[in-house]
């Protein structure tokens, strides 16, 4: 009796693993014929993995004027695009979603990753004072101390004749910076001559955190990402999250003794009630992240310099050749149209920001420096060749709704910065034949940037009553 019992569960156990093959090839055939003939966007050009399954974008994304990137997703190349997506819900257009591609988790996702259109909104017109023209004004004196120390450091540093990776000290500086105008805090990296705790764990995370990005597309594997996680990175982000709260309660419990205005000013108005900690604690990764990006009594005013239309050109190149968001900042169609394209609703939409700005149908010699592309065209150095460059194509810090909010403290931030380093310094690239910025580049969560190893110089320069303006 007990060996029939056997033998039927045998019988028993084949029969359901054939059923079960079965239905999960019939399911599996099914959907790959639905996917590559009737779904909404079966329509688009694009490899016919993309189209049956997120491998394809996992590995790669190359895009042409509109490709479809996965099985639910197109990606866009025309500046047309960009308009239709970036600037919905206004003019009456619907709004196209914000996915939850940058947001990690937790109550509140953050400013700059909130899907939630009303929720996004309140919090904007909370923080829109703290980067009008008189905030900016009030906040310039403190941006000149933290690149008046920079500059002190470097000139203590001294250069040896290897030189130094300013790819370091810029970071630390723009940590710095970042810490002190988003909510009051120091980092002290320029000062150390090291990267706080913070620092190093954001700079090692950009690699797990692209892999949970695109994990995130495979929910039944997604758990798995956690086991790729650096083991020192496992070890250090519980003390960095405790960390990153205390420094949040500090500036809650020390909001009437400050030395500037920050950005936190705006988020803790003295006649309401502090938000709760989960919400003010989102909006600091954001704003922190988002900004990262004293011997002299030298004053370059971010007013003067705005002025200085050469400045002006070499920062707007230097932001079309490194893109700022090379990724494609995805949307979910509401159900309208793109280029001339209808997206049915439920759809993702992203563009192409670092491919538009790289192309030859955009600009000429793409690949080249040349700032005289951003100069007026009544300036005796603005070249006649780039007349047919498509400016309307460059939108280095997004645009619409969802646009940054701080673009106007980055820009006065890379005007003082750079005057101040020409001003201070001559500067010699020691590996400019070892590095090909475009090759050695990395974008992951984060861009991963090339050594950048320079020798610099002080110079003699008038006194601080002489302007070079």
């Amino acid at each position: 009796m007990w060996s029939l019992f056997s033998t039927l569960d045998q019988v028993s156990l084949k029969t359901y693993l054939v059923l079960g093959c079965t239905i999960v090839t019939s399911y599996a055939l099914c959907r790959t014929i639905y996917l590559l003939y009737f779904h909404p966007l079966a329509k688009y050009p694009g490899p016919r993995l993309a189209a049956v399954s997120n491998l394809w974008y996992a590995y790669h994304c190359k895009p042409g004027d509109v490709v479809r990137i996965a099985p639910n997703e197109l990606m866009f190349m025309k500046p047309e695009a960009q308009v239709d997506i970036l600037m919905s819900g206004t003019k009456n257009r619907p709004t196209f979603i914000k996915t939850d591609f940058q947001h990690i988790g937790g109550k509140h996702a953050g400013i700059a990753a909130d899907p939630d259109v009303e929720k996004h909104r309140a919090v904007r017109k909370m923080l829109a004072p703290a980067f009008n023209p008189r905030a900016l004004k009030e906040q310039e004196p403190a941006l000149h101390e933290h690149i008046d120390r920079f500059i002190q450091r470097l000139r203590e540093l001294g250069t040896a004749e290897q030189g130094v990776d300013m790819r370091d000290w810029f970071d630390w500086l723009a940590c710095d910076i970042a810490g002190d105008m988003g909510y009051g805090h120091n980092f002290h990296n320029v000062r150390d001559g090291k990267a706080h705790l913070f620092l190093q764990a954001f700079r090692g995370i950009g690699l797990w955190g692209t892999l949970n990005q695109v994990m995130r597309r495979f929910p039944l594997l997604h758990p798995l990402v956690f086991l790729a996680l650096p083991p020192r990175m496992a070890a250090i982000l519980p003390t960095l999250l405790k960390t990153n709260k205390q420094i949040v309660r500090d500036r809650v419990n020390n909001r009437d003794s400050l030395k500037h205005p920050d950005y936190f000013s705006l988020l803790l108005p003295e006649d309401k009630p502090v938000p709760e900690q989960d919400f003010l604690v989102a909006q600091a990764n954001h704003l922190i992240v988002g900004g990262f990006d004293p011997d002299t009594n030298l004053r370059f005013t971010n007013e003067a310099l705005q002025g200085l239309p050469w400045l002006h050109a070499v920062i707007e190149e230097t932001l079309r050749l490194h893109t700022n968001g090379a990724f494609g900042l995805p949307r979910i169609s509401p159900g309208d149209t793109v280029d001339g394209h209808y997206i049915p609703a439920g759809c993702v939409v992203q563009t192409a920001g670092f491919a538009v700005t790289h192309s030859a149908r955009y600009f000429q010699k793409p690949r080249e420096f040349h700032p005289e592309r951003f100069l007026p065209s009544n300036n005796p150095e603005y070249d006649r060749l780039i007349d047919a460059d498509v400016k309307s194509a460059f939108k280095p810090f997004s645009m619409g709704p969802r646009g940054c909010i701080g673009q106007n403290m980055g820009y006065m931030q890379a005007r003082i910065h750079l005057a101040k380093m020409i001003w201070e310094f001559d500067w010699e690239l020691l590996n400019q034949g070892e590095v090909d910025w475009e090759r050695d580049l990395r974008l992951y969560a984060i861009w991963e940037k090339p050594p950048v190893i320079v020798r610099y110089t002080p110079v003699s320069r008038p006194s601080a009553g002489e302007s070079m303006i």
